[in-house]
């Protein structure tokens, strides 16, 4: 009997993790990711940047969450060269990102409701933050950036390739994304793991530049074959969101991109373009076509509906706004609605900001791109071409800030985590940039 007992109590052991397993399955694995992750970081900190990268796409909110905090808590508890830390802290770009997120949390400190305006500062925008931060910090050397790029190129590769999947195997998707009157070819538009196609395609068109120009940057053939092909997947699914906004916004960005690496890649591209006009599925030329008719399009007509009521609130809440929470917006936006315009959001991260948070808070979004800009042109010119990395990867930094304060004009780009993450780890990449080109230079002065 006495031998019985611990065989007893390991089969009843047993039997009580296959019942958690069987009914927390999604649970006990994030707990077996977060132990992994915990150790691979404890192992080399930058392990731990490389896989937060390869999951962004993938992972839900929670566990993304859960790795980001882990993060903090390696930092914590291992040594740290916090010379090296500070000095990473310090140039303008952060000052703006910080300036900017002080007027966040001001705004939903004084929201009427003030619990779920601070709960959606924490989750998101804080969440961020700490994000930002700790990319600034821990990728401090020109290898450890390249590899974290090349991971963010790998995942968006990866989440592409299952957005073209979709493509291929669902027979249509929500009516609300397309506009059968209009189009009546587009009966489906992808978005893998994203919530809509509009939000899979704001994280494609920051990636796709830094994808460009590591084509670029590869000295091996090998490699410049694989980024290429890379792209080539990426841009398919950026086509097959069907997004207008995307478009333009890529356009725009791999452009000028395109231009700071070289003219003539513009010109080629433009005569690529031009010919390419000729081969495309009517859907597509339909939908090109759509964007220089507005009115005749319901999304584009929707957003042209609401914006005056974005005016209208700016003229009476212009000071200090009406708060950040959705609560609060949804009682306001009613004395302010047009007809059988029912919104949770302007679709314009410009006019957003301005309704939400005043006047205050519009200047200091502004300020953060222009110091964003700034950063990476001032990197380009202390770098001065010594090394490539560094020079693509500010071309590609502003190529991809282009492309998403373009896309910001017509969408909500802050509306989903996974483009809230990418969009403050793209800051952060200009951020590195720059302290790895001033750390060059003052190596070569002493």
């Amino acid at each position: 009997m006495t031998k019985t007992r611990p065989m007893m109590l390991l089969v009843a052991v047993a039997l009580l993790v296959i019942g958690i397993i069987q009914y927390k399955v999604g649970m006990a694995g994030e707990f077996v990711l977060m132990g992994a992750f915990l150790a691979i970081t404890l192992y080399r900190t930058e392990y731990g940047l490389y896989l937060i990268a390869l999951s962004l796409p993938i992972l839900t909110y929670r566990p993304l969450l859960a790795l980001i905090l882990l993060f903090v808590l390696v930092l914590f508890v291992t040594a740290q060269n916090y010379e090296k830390l500070k000095a990473n802290l310090k140039n303008h770009l952060n000052l703006a990102v910080f300036l900017f997120l002080a007027i966040l949390l001001i705004t939903a400190l004084t929201s009427v409701n003030v619990i779920e305006s601070l709960k959606q500062f924490m989750l998101y925008y804080f969440i961020s933050f700490l994000l930002y931060l700790l990319l600034v910090m821990k990728l401090d050397t020109r290898e450890t950036l390249y590899r974290f790029i090349v991971c963010l190129v790998l995942s968006a590769s990866l989440v592409s390739l299952y957005g073209v999947y979709q493509y291929f195997t669902l027979q249509y998707t929500s009516a609300a994304w397309v506009d059968v009157s209009q189009n009546p070819g587009l009966s489906k538009r992808i978005f893998a793991t994203f919530e809509n196609p509009n939000l899979f395609v704001q994280y494609l068109i920051m990636i796709l530049p830094l994808n460009f120009a590591l084509i670029f940057y590869s000295k091996s053939l090998g490699n410049r074959v694989l980024f290429a092909l890379q792209f080539a997947l990426i841009s398919l699914a950026v086509v097959l969101t069907f997004s207008r906004s995307g478009w333009v916004a890529l356009f725009l960005g791999l452009g000028i991109l395109a231009t700071m690496i070289s003219r003539r890649l513009l010109v080629v591209g433009l005569i690529v373009a031009a010919v390419s006009v000729n081969f495309l599925p009517d859907t597509i030329m339909t939908r090109i076509l759509s964007i220089f008719s507005p009115q005749t399009d319901s999304s584009s007509a929707y957003r042209l509906e609401m914006w005056p009521s974005a005016f209208a609130m700016i003229r009476d809440f212009w000071v200090t706004g009406i708060g950040s929470d959705l609560t609060t917006f949804k009682k306001v936006y009613t004395d302010y609605m047009m007809p059988g315009v029912r919104i949770n959001h302007f679709h314009n991260i410009y006019l957003m900001n301005f309704v939400t948070g005043g006047i205050l808070a519009i200047l200091l979004l502004l300020y953060m791109f222009y110091q964003s800009l700034r950063t990476a042109i001032v990197s380009l010119f202390m770098n001065d071409k010594k090394d490539k990395l560094l020079s693509y990867m500010a071309k590609a930094g502003i190529g991809s800030l282009i492309a998403i304060a373009s896309a910001g004009m017509f969408e909500d780009v802050w509306h989903q985590y996974r483009v809230d993450f990418m969009f403050w780890i793209l800051l952060a990449i200009l951020s590195v940039v720059y302290n790895l080109a001033r750390a060059r230079k003052e190596q070569v002065q002493e």
